[in-house]
């Protein structure tokens, strides 16, 4: 909060301000600004790009950072893709400054397609968020770029980040139609606009630096709204270009003596991804940004008789995953105290696969969408009694095209992927256009007292494929204690996931009677600051599952015969031990189970870890300190020890000799047990960052240079259970060894 105001010693008598200002000497007070710390009433995590790009154990990788939150973890160490309380990967939706990312990963997860150079910040909402979000997900991960500093911005600046598995390159600049960038402040030499400007922010009924004086407080959801709202003039911008090239070369060179892949990999994998946005704010009332992300990535492996145990799936396997989205986006202030998104996306993600005996399996969509959302603030004092409102209308030619292939599925041992009938290998071709419309109203206010707030809202969408209109209501309550700093809520939501169309068409013979997934939610969420600088954070949540669609082998065909359950709870302390030095620990209990047919037993989930401990430490350096040491301007140190369930697999109990129909090859079909896990996983990172500077800084240069350590004490940690070739024995594959990340900073 920013005060001004005025005052004459030499007149006590009531007058008015606006007719006296002529004649009255005017005394310019002291800027005074008052920080508090608001409560959030959004049921969302929020992590700031600097976190990110520091996080121990991610070598700056912003979605593994996204780790750290309780009851969200990565597959494992190779792949980044994320669970989320018992979820699965496909149940999160990404979004990077409202462009929709279809395939936020290179090779699985390796790496995320998204740099955290380039983030101010994450909002991830794990489940019961309000009716604002929807585009079957039952996660959302919200990501938001870093808004440039117009004081400080040149017309190029830059920086290269190169490591040992791949460089990173940024550039930036201003778009200005003004000679002095600086920040809109009042002259204090000009008396008329301070008087106006005081008189303003007393009545609240105009425009200050952008936003209304009544909000204040409130908190932009998005850093390009709030760039264009209160740190840009009218002709102002920004740009921005990002790339990054790989080479794992030097990687699997490693590898390969660490683990056997000599054989393996045929061609190393290889990726590269770029980023373009500008950002420009037309009146003061109007702002545009257009940005892009184009990446690809590639790989051949050969699999032999230790990776599969059939022979017509040995061979090479040859992957490719292109991906590009564009989009551009109009902020506008209607009214004073009314807001409005419009965007118009263009997606393209495509996911390619052979292998073996000329199995083939590709997917490929083009999303164009127009997405708009309203905001209005109801309230002159209180910035959360808001209504919103909007619309996303999408059409998407999608294409499938299957050879004898489909999505592998959870659950199964067996990895079976395999469509054929009769022995032979089921072929589909399948171009369809899809049309989804959606639309959501919800609306924030206090309820008999200004501690409670409600959030009350539905989600409409009609998807063709499905012919179906779903309705999801959403509600939440925020109830602000009677103590301090501390807030009870709790959120329901219904989430809808529409079928893919590759589980319309693939099947002998394909189900086009298949329906919508629905996920029902309910979490109660308690946060306390405790004495100390302690924040505390508790939270219990319970998932219903119904209509879930999975691949029945017997009758050839998805169906929706699947349902489940999830159930758990997550605690979280953070303290501020002493200055620039801080401790986190987290915990979370998570059960998730399916049941793939009414004749069944629930299962865990494959992708279920129940117990989750994460403990983590970091201290910076104080700038008395530094002084004494030359040349270095920052340092950091942090650790993270994580103690994890053991991975889930199917033990062998036995074999049984059969004869391949279709090769008359002699073979033996293994006999499961029941599932159980291996021993617990855990391992201890560390991470070393500091910048130098030299003589460098006075020429605009900064160095900046970053070592992380993986698996400090090299635990043996499993990654999956394989069996031997004639299944008479079980195989554990390893996890990742100690491995050391370097990487090397230069901005200009």
């Amino acid at each position: 909060m920013t005060a001004f105001g005025q005052t004459d010693t030499n007149d006590t008598a009531e007058s008015d301000a606006e007719k006296d200002e002529a004649s009255q000497s005017v005394v310019i007070l002291d800027e005074i600004k008052v920080e508090t710390t608001r409560l959030e009433t959004r049921f969302r995590k929020t992590l700031s790009g600097d976190l990110l790009r520091r996080a121990t154990g991610s070598a700056g990788d912003p979605l593994r950072g996204i780790a750290r939150l309780p009851s969200v973890g990565t597959v494992n160490d190779f792949m980044g893709v994320l669970s989320i309380r018992g979820g699965a990967p496909g149940d999160n939706l990404y979004y990077f400054d409202r462009l929709p990312l279809g395939y936020p990963y290179h090779l699985l997860g390796i790496v995320s397609v998204v740099s955290s150079e380039v983030i101010g910040k994450v909002d991830v909402h794990p489940g019961g968020f309000g009716a604002e979000f929807g585009a079957d997900s039952q996660a959302v991960i919200d990501i938001h770029s870093r808004p440039q500093k117009m004081e400080s911005l040149g017309w190029l600046d830059g920086m290269l980040k190169p490591s040992f598995i791949y460089s990173e390159g940024f550039l930036s600049g201003a778009l200005s139609l003004r000679e002095n960038p600086a920040a809109n402040v009042p002259n204090e030499t000009d008396k008329k606009s301070i008087f106006h400007l005081s008189k303003d922010i007393l009545l609240g009924d105009t425009q200050v630096f952008g936003r209304d004086a009544d909000e204040k407080d409130r908190k932009s959801a998005s850093t390009d709204q709030e760039f264009l709202e209160n740190r840009a003039l009218s002709g102002q911008g920004y740009w921005y270009a990002f790339g990054r090239l790989s080479y794992l070369e030097p990687f699997f060179e490693l590898a390969s003596r660490l683990v056997e892949l000599e054989d393996l990999v045929r061609e190393v994998p290889r990726f590269w991804s770029y980023q373009l946005k500008g950002v420009y704010k037309l009146n003061e009332t109007h702002g545009i940004v257009v940005n892009a992300v184009t990446a690809y990535d590639a790989s051949e492996l050969y699999l032999g008789a230790r990776e599969v145990h059939d022979s017509d799936l040995r061979g090479p396997a040859i992957s490719e995953n292109p991906f590009d989205v564009q989009g551009i986006h109009f902020y506008s202030r209607l009214l004073p105290r009314f807001r409005s998104i419009l965007s118009f996306t263009r997606s393209f993600t495509e996911n390619e696969l052979a292998f073996g005996e000329e199995y083939y399996y590709r997917t490929a969509a083009s999303v164009y969408a127009l997405r708009n959302d309203f905001t209005y603030t109801t309230s002159s004092k209180n910035p959360d009694e808001t209504v919103e409102f909007g619309y996303l209308l999408s059409s998407t030619p999608s294409t499938v095209i299957s050879d004898g292939a489909r999505r592998v599925e959870e659950g199964d041992p067996d990895y079976e992927f395999r469509i054929r009938h009769q022995l032979e290998k089921v072929y589909v071709t399948e171009t369809r256009n899809l049309h989804r419309l959606e639309g959501y109203l919800q609306a924030s206010r206090n309820l008999f007292n200004s501690d409670l707030l409600g959030t009350f809202g539905v989600r409409a969408s009609f998807f063709n494929l499905t012919d179906n209109l779903s309705l999801q209501p959403r509600a939440q309550l925020h109830y602000s204690l009677p103590w301090q700093d501390a807030s009870l809520n709790f959120s329901y939501g219904r989430y809808a996931q529409n079928p893919r169309l590759d589980q319309f068409v693939l099947g002998v013979p394909s189900n086009a009677s298949l329906e919508q997934s629905l996920a029902t939610h309910y979490v109660l969420e308690l946060r306390q600051t405790l004495p100390f600088n302690t924040q505390m954070n508790i939270a219990g949540y319970y998932k219903t599952l119904q209509d879930l669609i999975i691949y029945n082998k017997d009758a050839k065909q998805y169906q929706n015969g699947q349902e489940g359950f999830v159930r758990g709870f997550e605690v979280s302390l953070e303290h501020d031990i002493f200055q620039n030095f801080n401790g986190w620990v987290a915990y979370a209990y998570t059960v998730s189970k399916r049941r793939d047919s009414p004749e069944e037993f629930h299962r865990f989930y494959t992708y279920n870890s129940p117990h989750v401990l994460t403990v983590a430490t970091s201290y910076s350096a104080t700038q008395e300190l530094l002084l004494s040491v030359p040349l270095i301007d920052t340092f950091d140190i942090s650790a993270k020890w994580q103690y994890q369930s053991g991975v889930l697999y199917a033990p062998l109990v036995g074999r049984t000799p059969f004869t391949n129909f279709r090769t008359k090859e002699k073979k033996w079909r293994p006999l499961y047990g029941e599932w159980k896990r291996t021993s617990p996983y855990h391992r201890l990172d560390l991470s070393l960052r500091f910048s130098l500077l030299g003589g460098l800084e006075d020429k605009g240069w900064e160095l900046g240079l970053a070592l992380e350590v993986w698996n400090v004490y090299n635990r043996n940690n499993i990654l999956e259970v394989r069996y031997s070739p004639n299944f008479t024995k079980e195989e554990p594959v390893s996890q990742l060894p100690i491995i050391p990340f370097v990487a090397m900073t230069l901005e200009f």
